[in-house]
């Protein structure tokens, strides 16, 4: 028996350091506790582990370095935040350039305190990856590999 029955399968794009492209499912945890459901691709990639499985396309499973990734995509994914929280939340819209020339424009909404809620604190929030969402997909992209990131707000 495979013990990826307990995950939930969310499909995905990933872009390596060299400009590899490999497409399959991420595997994310389900929980019972708060929030409900499984987790988000987000948590996973912020998660300390080193590595996370990819079930490819074409079959098999690829163990993929999170510090090799530039970015993680993922088509119609819900909502990136709460909509009971959402008052408290500000919209930021960013231009991002990562290594390899790849450019992402795309919204954030970000719950930060009053005095620390400008674009530039929500790139050095904690985590490594910070998501960015675009009309249909969300983009999960590695600060580390992030050449420059322009507000557009």
């Amino acid at each position: 028996m495979s013990d990826w029955g307990i995950t939930t399968k969310v499909p995905a794009e990933v872009v390596l350091a060299e400009g590899v492209g490999l497409a399959g499912d991420l595997h994310l945890y389900a929980r019972t506790t708060y929030p409900p459901g499984p987790e988000t691709p987000l948590e996973m990639l912020n998660r300390n582990d080193l590595f996370f499985a990819l079930t490819l396309e074409g079959g098999g499973v690829s163990f993929i370095p999170k510090a090799q990734v530039v970015v993680v995509s993922c088509r119609d994914q819900a909502r990136l935040v709460d909509p009971e929280r959402e008052s408290a939340a500000r919209r930021v819209e960013l231009d991002v350039v990562v290594q390899g020339g790849g450019a992402y424009r795309g919204r954030a909404t970000i719950e930060l305190p009053p005095s620390r809620n400008r674009s530039l604190d929500y790139l050095n929030g904690a985590g490594v990856f910070f998501a960015l969402g675009g009309d249909d997909v969300t983009w999960y992209i590695n600060k580390s590999r992030v050449r420059f990131a322009r507000p557009l707000d």
